[in-house]
């Protein structure tokens, strides 16, 4: 469905749109079995329109810092995020520019970043408002109703063992 590229970082992989995410859990995009897995996109995802936010899935991968959404961890680092805020996600239907508002550590199921659809602007600038009140620093980047946002997830067992995850969230920036 998707491309995804991280300037400066070794974030360079295709997206798949599924709803069966235990298959791409450990099977690479050419359908391989691999530890590795591919980065996905859950069914409810709407990238054609598209939705409010498109949450994509990868792998935290603590033998090596360098492949799938490894590289990720550094953004808990502010020094890190100056040159690196920009993500690029090219999908079937739109060529887009994201920079990054947010990097939250949390625990699996404090509360859901992959939400696609809300129910009005009120609901979404929640979404906003707990995702730049959780971030581990201020980015400055503003975020509006009409926005629409990029949420990349990962594990993080640094921060809490087999719950702990990282999210990193990015506004599209209009061309």
């Amino acid at each position: 469905i998707a491309w995804i590229q991280i300037p400066g970082t070794t974030v360079d992989y295709p997206v798949v749109l599924t709803d069966d995410t235990d298959y791409y859990l450990n099977h690479t995009f050419a359908g391989r079995k691999s530890y590795l897995g591919t980065l996905f996109s859950l069914g409810k995802t709407d990238y054609h329109t598209p939705g409010k936010n498109i949450a994509v899935y990868g792998h935290h991968i603590r033998s090596n810092s360098q492949i799938m959404f490894s590289p990720l961890l550094s953004y808990k680092k502010q020094s890190f995020y100056a040159g690196h805020e920009t993500i690029y996600l090219d999908s079937l239907y739109h060529s887009d520019t994201y920079i990054i508002f947010a990097v939250v550590n949390m625990r699996d199921g404090d509360w859901d970043p992959s939400t696609s659809s809300f129910a009005n602007d009120l609901d979404f600038l929640d979404y906003v408002h707990r995702a730049k009140s959780q971030s581990l620093y201020e980015t400055g980047v503003k975020v509006s109703a009409e926005d629409q946002v990029l949420t990349l997830i990962t594990c993080d067992r640094s921060y809490i063992p087999t719950y702990g995850r990282l999210v990193v969230i990015a506004v599209k920036q209009e061309p």
